[in-house]
């Protein structure tokens, strides 16, 4: 065990650093302690940007967190951005929180807020981890109000990871965090970039941002030369909405902003995410172009020698994308391919990558290009790529809106990158509109499929799916359940026939040997022997009603006078089709308000808070406590249009019983 140390706003950094004799600063105590050190910062507003100055290990982590049940606060408020940076470094980005080239170090449970600039040389960023690490947690924080002023050619990021050496930022976990109302330019919510692998982006809720929501990427002259991939990740249990560019003028006003994004990634898992409400649900491509055939960015090391003329462009490669929901998109649900046809001598960030053997399996998408004005589709694939790429689109539910485009092939095949561009299989198609020639579907820029069944013949790709109705048990609940009846024709209507060699399977993950997963959306065994259905759930034979379930657990029934204990609230919905319930709980005892907390994601179906309940809050006897849901709601988007619509309603624990005894 090591030593455990506090800060106050009451403290002096003279102190010893007790809960008797606290510090005043974060900072003073991130350049005190050592391995083994837990620090406890009590609650109040920190007004710092705090930098490491000490490693951890793995049986001895530095964990800096707010101490329980009080909200401690880092907030930029007055703060200059990246002055704490010398300039010989050439470093103009800077955190609220700065982790450099350190490794096991634990961020718990913080606030962390209002950080700005004006000047778009300089990138202010809520977390930002950078060089390279081992074992890095960041964990249970909410980041919000992080931004540029100057988005039209500025930068900012909620939670930036940059792997800027050989040696790797690697077992870094970012976890049951909320990331909100950033401004970012032309950056990320949430990414990591260049040498960052074995990381895990996981339960986390991300929304009412102005770019890309979570973003794996590499290519980007982040890391040395063989060395510039995020890979071999993880990216699961995240609910990400309203996350558009159409407001954001570094992104052209357009809608092009990514729920989830893989930009040259490699070996990245996507799985049981609910992305809604953004501009493109996922893209798996590569920005860039100048690659050789193994991937390497450049001919010679440091960005020398002959850059590749674009033979082999960048991939997002080995990507697999399962389980998730996507819907209602301003612009397209999955898409892949370079946005831009590769240029004869290729560069950097053109839009001339591709995708290598991503494999999209089990996806519900629902009334995707929502947005006339910058619609492409359901499913939409671009440039640079054909059969040698190895793409796959099997066992998913397509529903289309009014924009009714299913497939949106739009560039025609060639010598270079012939058809098909994507193998599809297995799928369910469907739309209120039915299928409409010249509009439904295109492949390789051609419309003009008299029928589902021509599409099916002229083009030899999904000989085995189906154009109906996959019976959904209610679009019309709020949320919308995309869990289907016992009926449906989606039921054991898939195929087990993929084996992991043509796309991703972790060996160290919870599938190793099947590349459709272990489980559904929900939790439930991804397949019944052979059997799997189409879409993200398993029908288990029962109809899944909407349904939220409150959940509160004392850690202890007893209290005696000047005792204390913890509650602990679960808020669970299912099916889940609104993503993770966010909001806040209430601790009733009778009409007595006991306590509030702001709940934070546990899952992208399940929150928690914890809250202090103290002796003295009790009536002597036994005491009926119940813990009361606020429910929660999102904005119309986007942009914004109109007030909040209501997803998750009210709801209430059943009652516990806290005994006060003398």
């Amino acid at each position: 065990m090591g030593t455990t140390y506090y800060v106050s706003k009451r403290g002096s950094d003279s102190n010893l650093g007790t809960i008797d004799s606290p510090w005043l600063t974060i900072q003073h105590a991130a350049n005190t302690v050592k391995a083994g050190a837990t620090v406890y910062v009590l609650g109040g507003v920190y007004h710092e940007s705090v930098h490491f100055r000490a490693s951890g290990t793995a049986q001895a982590p530095i964990t800096f967190q707010s101490y329980p049940e009080q909200a401690a606060v880092i907030d930029g408020t007055g703060l200059s951005c990246c002055t704490s940076n010398p300039p010989s470094s050439g470093n103009q980005i800077q955190g609220l929180i700065n982790v450099v080239n350190r490794s096991y170090i634990v961020i718990r449970g913080f606030e962390v807020r209002n950080f700005t600039t004006s000047n778009a040389a300089d990138t202010p960023t809520g977390v930002w981890i950078t060089g390279s690490g081992r074992g890095i947690q960041i964990l249970n924080n909410r980041v919000h109000n992080i931004t540029t002023k100057s988005e039209a050619n500025g930068n900012a990021f909620g939670i930036s990871v940059y792997g800027t050496l050989k040696t790797p930022i690697t077992q870094l976990v970012i976890n049951g965090n909320e990331v909100y109302d950033l401004r970012t330019g032309s950056s990320e919510s949430v990414n990591v970039d260049g040498n960052v692998t074995h990381f895990k982006i996981t339960n986390n809720l991300i929304h009412d941002n102005d770019n890309i929501g979570i973003a794996a990427i590499g290519y980007e002259d982040v890391g040395p030369v063989g060395y510039d991939e995020a890979s071999y990740g993880v990216i699961s249990g995240n609910t990400v909405y309203n996350i558009s560019g159409i407001t954001n003028p570094g992104e052209g006003y357009e809608y092009d902003a990514d729920g989830l994004y893989c930009d040259g990634c490699a070996y990245v898992t996507f799985e049981r995410n609910v992305i809604l409400q953004t501009d493109y649900g996922i893209e798996t491509t590569s920005e860039n172009q100048v690659c050789q055939a193994n991937g390497t960015e450049w001919s010679g090391p440091n960005n020398t020698g002959t850059a590749a003329k674009g033979e082999f462009p960048c991939y997002g490669r080995y990507a697999t994308v399962r389980n998730n929901i996507f819907y209602n998109s301003n612009a397209c649900g999955n898409s892949i391919g370079g946005y831009a046809a590769a240029s004869r001598k290729g560069s950097e960030s053109n839009g001339g990558g591709s995708s290598y053997h991503d494999v999209f399996v089990n996806n519900t998408l629902y009334n995707n290009a929502a947005q006339p004005d910058g619609a492409t589709g359901e499913f939409q694939i671009q440039y640079q790529v054909g059969r040698a790429q190895g793409n796959i689109f099997e066992n998913n539910i397509v529903y289309a809106g009014a924009y009714n485009t299913w497939i949106f092939s739009y560039v025609p095949f060639s010598e270079m990158y012939p058809a098909p561009p994507a193998t599809l299989n297995w799928n369910l198609y469907n739309s209120a509109a039915g299928y409409v020639e010249g509009t439904s579907i295109w492949w390789g820029n051609v419309n003009t499929y008299t029928r589902f069944s021509d599409w099916q013949t002229s083009s030899g790709e999904d000989a085995n799916s189906l154009n109906t109705d996959p019976l959904f048990v209610s679009l019309e609940d709020t949320p919308a359940n995309f869990a289907t009846i016992l009926s449906s024709p989606a039921v054991a209507a898939g195929s087990t026939s993929l084996s992991c060699k043509v796309g991703w399977c972790d060996p160290l993950g919870s599938s190793p040997h099947s590349i459709y997963g272990r489980t559904d959306f929900l939790g439930n065994p991804r397949t019944h022997g052979s059997n799997i259905d189409i879409g993200a759930y398993e029908n288990t034979g029962l109809e899944i009603a909407n349904s939220l379930t409150v959940k509160l657990i004392p850690g202890t029934s007893t209290l005696r006078p000047g005792q204390a204990t913890t509650l602990t609230v679960t808020v669970s919905a299912s099916p889940g089709g609104g993503g993770v319930p966010s909001g806040t709980v209430n601790i009733m005892r009778a009409t007595t308000l006991l306590g509030k907390q702001t709940l934070l994601p546990a899952s992208a179906t399940e929150s928690t808070a914890s809250l202090p309940l103290r002796a003295s809050q009790l009536a002597q006897g036994t005491n009926k406590l119940r813990a009361v849901y606020s429910g929660n709601s999102i904005a119309p988007c986007c942009p914004v249009s109109g007030p909040p619509v209501r997803v998750y309603g009210r709801a209430t624990s059943a009652p516990i019983a806290v005994t006060l005894k003398p």
